[in-house]
């Protein structure tokens, strides 16, 4: 493929100019390792090149065969594989259209490259078909795209395994568990979590050192996986705590047994039971183990993941008081239904009242300097003399029916408190959990309405939704509000993430601000490898995209140093302060802003 572009016809005048084109286009596409061609494709299907720019043909094939014309090398080099894709774009060629494809040659010198071909036909006056394009090997870029691609597929597996047993751990068990309990409300069946804890492992970590405890647990874990149907999942929660999942348990008979599925779990759990009896050989000795079981069922026990895990560990404390080497199934005692009914009354009396109800607030700070620029809101219920944590009201309120109201008066109060900061010239932002119910139009309208009413820019909140939430709505429903928050300039941060499922598509249409690095990550940095290689592709990650990574439960100088050599500006934990009421926050804001002042 060899010639110039140089009409024969014409004055001397313009033979010259186009001569110094042409020298310019060699010496560019030579810099940028590109080629510029241009062909004609002949009545009997076949082509031939009129021009070919660049370092030569040899740098794509190597030394040409004698035997071989040009165009006959370039064709016979073509991957078999890429065949059809490379004859697709000669069919839209000859039908006037342009194409644009990659593809490998198989080269005389005996390497494969990939090569970028883009291509543009047009027609002369008589009819011929000429094509002008451009070529270029993009092996090392394709070197680069499949290493990155493997990268990302041992992150995955970082991400969602146990790096001991191999077995997926607590993060990605929940992910299915959310998806089975999802399932379930389709179709008429259960969903039964066993929580394994193995009796007396810290005896035989002690006697036998951490080395044949691990060989242990790595046994266990086969056993398990051997006992369970393999559509069963079976994880590791940390330690010696195992995790199975029993999705779409169906009753056998009709009518269906109203215990078919309590009766399939306890079939599964003795089994298990049975499995782990034989002796383990570690270290050349015997070994016997034995477990304790709890049972937790979807719907009967729990509506959602994380209160079905929760009484699932409530049972297996249950197996052990019972004398371990045994299984319980979760129940609740009618003294503690009595209990709950009565808190929930209280509950709806102080959100009714807006009496016992208080926002705490955690400072969000510069890791660099310790400036603090905003502030978590997080909410506290005064029910009478105790002081009850979250975790202990926000489940009764989702199962009762107050989580809406609750939600208001969190917006209301935190709007309330940023307006007073304001006047009293603290620039900080608030930012506010809220629940998965919020994360749809009309919620999030109503938000912003909240805001405004107290003379508030948006951009003095920010909303912290889990990424399991965000994956809930419909992209379309979703697309207009999100359009107009963005405009409002309301924040907008994923909360917790690395522990759920984000499509990194759809984090990049969501116009998201901040992603708050999941605490589970943090707690074992800097020591931990697998915690460090993840949590620095999370923070590479939201900078790629253009957001502001935040670290949550940081709580020690060695974390705090960690996050700040990776390029994580933002944190938040117990090594800068607890969550305080809202005059003692003011107090350290001040405080920060006169360190920053004085360095």
């Amino acid at each position: 493929m060899a010639g110039d572009p140089i009409s024969n016809s014409g004055s001397n005048e313009d033979a010259l100019i186009a001569l110094a084109t042409t020298d310019v286009l060699r010496r560019v596409a030579g810099t940028v390792a590109i080629h510029l061609y241009e062909m004609e494709y002949l009545a009997d299907g076949t082509y031939v090149c009129n021009t070919f720019i660049g370092e030569g043909l040899e740098s794509l094939l190597g030394p040409l065969p004698d035997d071989r014309t040009p165009e006959e090398a370039w064709e016979t080099a073509v991957h078999p594989d890429d065949r059809e894709v490379y004859n697709t774009a000669s069919v839209l060629l000859e039908d006037d259209q342009p194409a644009e494809i990659e593809y490998r040659l198989v080269g005389y010198d005996g390497r494969i490259r990939w090569v970028w071909d883009r291509m543009r036909p047009r027609r002369t006056t008589d009819g011929r078909l000429l094509v002008d394009g451009i070529v270029a090997d993009i092996t090392e870029r394709r070197k680069a795209s499949d290493a990155l691609e493997e990268a990302r597929r041992e992150l995955h597996h970082i991400a969602f395994h146990d790096p001991l047993t191999g077995l997926p751990n607590r993060v990605a068990f929940q992910e299915k568990l959310d998806a089975a309990i999802g399932r379930c409300s389709e179709k008429s069946c259960a969903v039964a979590v066993l929580f394994i804890d193995l009796d007396n492992f810290k005896l035989i970590n002690d006697s036998f050192g951490h080395a044949a405890g691990d060989e242990l647990l790595v046994a266990v874990a086969g056993r398990l996986q051997a006992a369970t149907r393999a559509t069963d999942v079976v994880a590791r929660q940390g330690g010696d705590e195992f995790l199975v999942l029993l999705a779409e348990i169906t009753p056998q008979d009709v009518p269906a047994d109203p215990e078919y599925a309590h009766k399939a779990a306890e079939v599964v759990a003795l089994k298990i039971r049975r499995t782990l009896r034989a002796p383990f050989v570690v270290s050349g000795v015997e070994i016997f183990v034995s477990a304790s079981i709890g049972v937790s069922l979807h719907p009967d026990d729990a509506g959602d993941s994380e209160t079905l895990l929760k009484h699932a560990d409530t049972a297996m404390y249950r197996a052990k008081d019972a004398g371990r080497d045994c299984h319980a199934l979760y129940a609740l005692d009618k003294d503690d239904a009595l209990a709950q009914l009565s808190m929930a009354g209280r509950l709806r009396t102080a959100i009714e009242n807006t009496d016992g109800l208080v926002l705490h607030y955690q400072p969000l700070v510069r890791l660099d300097s310790g400036e603090i620029v905003g502030a978590e809101a997080l909410i506290r219920w005064q029910d009478g003399e105790r002081l009850v944590p979250p975790g202990d009201f926000l489940p009764l309120a989702e199962r009762t029916g107050l989580m809406g109201p609750l939600s208001d008066w969190v917006i209301g109060e935190a709007c309330q408190q940023a307006k007073q900061w304001r006047d009293r010239r603290v620039d900080l932002y608030v930012s506010i959990n809220l629940p998965p119910s919020f994360w749809q139009p009309t919620a999030m309208r109503h938000v912003l309405s909240t805001i405004e009413s107290f003379g508030l820019n948006p951009d003095r909140l920010m909303i912290e939704i889990t990424e399991s939430a965000m994956m809930v709505e419909s992209r379309a429903s979703m697309e207009p509000v999100l359009s107009e928050l963005h405009e409002r300039g309301l924040r907008l941060a994923i909360d917790d993430f690395g522990s759920g499922h984000s499509s990194l598509s759809r984090l990049n249409q969501m116009r998201v601000s901040t992603l708050k690095i999941d605490r589970s990550f943090v707690q074992d940095l800097p020591h931990d490898p697998n915690s460090a290689v993840l949590v620095s592709s999370i923070i590479q990650l939201a900078r790629n995209l253009g957001l502001d990574p935040l670290a949550e439960g940081i709580e020690t100088e060695e974390q705090r140093s960690f996050f700040l050599d990776h390029g994580c500006e933002l944190g938040q934990g117990f090594h800068f302060s607890r969550p305080v009421v809202a005059g003692e926050l003011e107090t350290l804001y001040r405080a920060s802003r006169a360190a920053e002042s004085a360095a």
